[in-house]
Protein backbone atom coordinates (compact mmCIF):
# COMPACT_ATOMS: atom_id res chain seq x y z
CA UNK A 1 0.00 0.00 0.00
CA UNK A 2 1.15 3.76 -1.05
CA UNK A 3 0.43 6.60 1.29
CA UNK A 4 -1.75 7.80 -1.72
CA UNK A 5 -3.59 4.43 -0.89
CA UNK A 6 -4.12 5.32 2.57
CA UNK A 7 -5.30 9.12 2.63
CA UNK A 8 -8.53 8.21 4.07
CA UNK A 9 -7.44 6.51 6.67
CA UNK A 10 -4.61 9.05 7.51
CA UNK A 11 -7.38 11.65 7.23
CA UNK A 12 -9.21 9.85 10.17
CA UNK A 13 -6.24 9.94 12.07
CA UNK A 14 -5.01 13.38 11.46
CA UNK A 15 -9.01 14.46 12.69
CA UNK A 16 -8.60 11.92 15.70
CA UNK A 17 -5.11 13.78 16.23
CA UNK A 18 -6.43 17.05 16.26
CA UNK A 19 -9.72 16.43 18.13
CA UNK A 20 -8.99 13.72 21.07
CA UNK A 21 -4.96 13.57 21.07
CA UNK A 22 -5.55 10.59 23.58
CA UNK A 23 -8.06 8.76 21.46
CA UNK A 24 -4.74 7.82 18.98
CA UNK A 25 -3.67 4.27 18.68
CA UNK A 26 0.33 3.63 19.48
CA UNK A 27 0.43 3.30 15.91
CA UNK A 28 -1.49 6.47 15.02
CA UNK A 29 0.29 8.34 17.27
CA UNK A 30 3.62 7.37 14.91
CA UNK A 31 2.07 7.87 12.02
CA UNK A 32 0.55 11.37 13.50
CA UNK A 33 3.66 12.83 14.34
CA UNK A 34 6.23 11.47 12.05
CA UNK A 35 4.28 12.50 9.00
CA UNK A 36 4.42 16.26 8.70
CA UNK A 37 8.43 15.83 9.68
CA UNK A 38 9.00 13.98 6.55
CA UNK A 39 6.65 16.31 4.41
CA UNK A 40 7.89 19.28 6.52
CA UNK A 41 11.01 19.17 8.13
CA UNK A 42 11.80 19.35 11.86
CA UNK A 43 12.48 23.48 11.63
CA UNK A 44 8.19 23.70 11.14
CA UNK A 45 7.58 21.15 13.99
CA UNK A 46 8.96 23.81 15.94
CA UNK A 47 7.20 26.65 14.08
CA UNK A 48 3.73 24.62 14.07
CA UNK A 49 1.39 22.68 16.47
CA UNK A 50 4.01 19.46 15.92
CA UNK A 51 6.27 20.68 18.66
CA UNK A 52 3.37 20.47 21.00
CA UNK A 53 3.63 16.83 20.95
CA UNK A 54 7.49 16.55 21.07
CA UNK A 55 8.10 14.50 23.44
CA UNK A 56 5.94 11.66 21.95
CA UNK A 57 7.38 12.53 18.49
CA UNK A 58 11.27 12.06 20.06
CA UNK A 59 9.29 8.82 21.61
CA UNK A 60 7.92 7.86 18.26
CA UNK A 61 11.60 8.44 16.44
CA UNK A 62 12.91 6.09 18.63
CA UNK A 63 10.22 3.40 17.90
CA UNK A 64 11.18 3.33 14.56
CA UNK A 65 14.57 3.28 15.08
CA UNK A 66 15.84 6.86 14.07
CA UNK A 67 17.69 8.05 17.38
CA UNK A 68 19.63 9.71 14.79
CA UNK A 69 17.09 12.64 14.39
CA UNK A 70 15.41 12.05 18.22
CA UNK A 71 18.62 12.74 19.42
CA UNK A 72 18.72 16.15 17.33
CA UNK A 73 15.35 17.29 18.58
CA UNK A 74 16.87 16.29 22.05
CA UNK A 75 19.95 18.73 21.36
CA UNK A 76 17.95 21.46 20.10
CA UNK A 77 15.44 21.02 22.93
CA UNK A 78 18.17 21.77 25.08
CA UNK A 79 19.60 24.50 23.94
CA UNK A 80 16.53 26.14 23.30
CA UNK A 81 14.11 25.08 25.94
CA UNK A 82 16.04 24.45 28.97
CA UNK A 83 12.40 24.21 30.38
CA UNK A 84 10.71 22.28 28.31
CA UNK A 85 9.17 22.68 24.64
CA UNK A 86 6.50 25.67 25.49
CA UNK A 87 3.03 25.10 24.35
CA UNK A 88 1.73 26.85 21.08
CA UNK A 89 4.19 27.91 18.04
CA UNK A 90 3.81 31.78 19.96
CA UNK A 91 5.39 30.60 22.84
CA UNK A 92 8.44 28.87 21.29
CA UNK A 93 8.54 32.04 19.27
CA UNK A 94 9.08 33.88 22.31
CA UNK A 95 11.76 31.72 23.46
CA UNK A 96 13.56 31.57 19.93
CA UNK A 97 13.95 35.60 20.40
CA UNK A 98 15.73 35.62 23.30
CA UNK A 99 18.52 33.98 21.38
CA UNK A 100 21.23 35.50 18.72
CA UNK A 101 19.52 35.34 15.23
CA UNK A 102 22.51 33.98 13.73
CA UNK A 103 23.07 31.48 16.34
CA UNK A 104 19.44 29.98 15.61
CA UNK A 105 19.36 29.98 12.31
CA UNK A 106 22.89 28.50 12.26
CA UNK A 107 21.45 26.00 14.36
CA UNK A 108 18.38 25.60 11.95
CA UNK A 109 20.21 25.25 9.46
CA UNK A 110 22.68 22.19 10.78
CA UNK A 111 19.56 20.43 12.37
CA UNK A 112 17.41 20.72 8.79
CA UNK A 113 20.40 19.36 7.07
CA UNK A 114 20.91 16.15 8.61
CA UNK A 115 17.62 15.39 8.81
CA UNK A 116 16.81 15.59 5.24
CA UNK A 117 19.94 13.31 4.22
CA UNK A 118 17.79 10.90 6.36
CA UNK A 119 14.40 11.87 5.37
CA UNK A 120 13.79 8.86 2.87
CA UNK A 121 15.08 6.46 4.74
CA UNK A 122 12.44 8.04 7.57
CA UNK A 123 10.02 7.87 5.37
CA UNK A 124 9.99 4.67 3.89
CA UNK A 125 9.92 3.17 7.73
CA UNK A 126 6.60 5.12 8.13
CA UNK A 127 5.27 3.20 5.14
CA UNK A 128 6.74 0.13 6.64
CA UNK A 129 5.13 0.63 9.66
CA UNK A 130 1.62 1.65 8.27
CA UNK A 131 1.56 -1.54 5.79
CA UNK A 132 2.97 -4.10 8.77
CA UNK A 133 0.39 -2.64 11.54
CA UNK A 134 -2.62 -1.78 8.36
CA UNK A 135 -3.32 1.14 9.79
CA UNK A 136 -3.65 2.42 6.48
CA UNK A 137 -6.39 0.71 5.49
CA UNK A 138 -10.02 2.19 6.08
Amino acid sequence: MTREDAQSAWEKIVDTGFSDYQKLTRDQRVWFNIEPLTTDGLWDHYMNSGADKNADTIEDLEYLNFTSIADQLGKFNKTYFSKGVPEGPDARQEQFDKFPEDQLEKDIEDMDYKFWNVCNDLENALLEHINKTGIGKC
